[in-house]
């Protein structure tokens, strides 16, 4: 019979590879999709009230950032950055699409792939929960750590 802790230990473990799995699919994916469909991604990047200007250099860093987001992920030595990084990554796209919503006249998409398939408001909501995921990955992860050190500060007094 599995002990209670190691049974807990196992599903955090189950839940954290599930979610940071989720989230290198979405890199690879979505960079992907934005590399091989560089210049409509640029146009609709210029078309946006919010990036004028910035459409260049946004077109080069995002793919590249989100690629290197997803080495992060998959490296262990920096899985946490990763999510945190992803955490801010996903709260700031969540932010644009709230914004654009709300205060732009034109809803251009720069989206690639399925992404560039939903509506604003399923996006919105896509990535309000792909953020929620990077945010509970973020807690098991702190959590998992906590009781790792708290566990060996204990035996070292033992």
């Amino acid at each position: 019979m599995i002990k209670t802790s190691a049974w807990k230990s196992r599903v955090t473990n189950l839940c954290l590879e599930v979610i940071t799995s989720a989230l290198v699919i979405l890199w690879i994916y979505t960079s992907i999709s934005k590399i091989f469909d560089y210049d409509n991604f640029k146009t609709q990047l210029g078309l946006s009230p919010f990036l004028e200007g910035m459409n260049g250099f946004i077109a080069v860093a995002l793919p590249a950032g989100e690629l290197l987001l997803a080495l992060a992920l998959i490296i262990r030595k920096t899985r946490k950055l990763g999510l945190y990084l992803s955490f801010g990554l996903m709260f700031l796209f969540t932010g644009y699409i709230w914004i654009m919503l709300h205060f732009a006249y034109d809803l251009p998409c720069s989206c690639g792939g399925v992404l560039a398939e939903m509506s604003w408001d399923e996006h919105l909501w896509f990535n309000a929960g792909m953020t929620l995921l990077a945010a509970i990955a973020i807690f098991m992860i702190e959590h998992k750590q906590h009781a790792a050190s708290s566990s060996a500060a204990q035996m070292r007094m033992a």
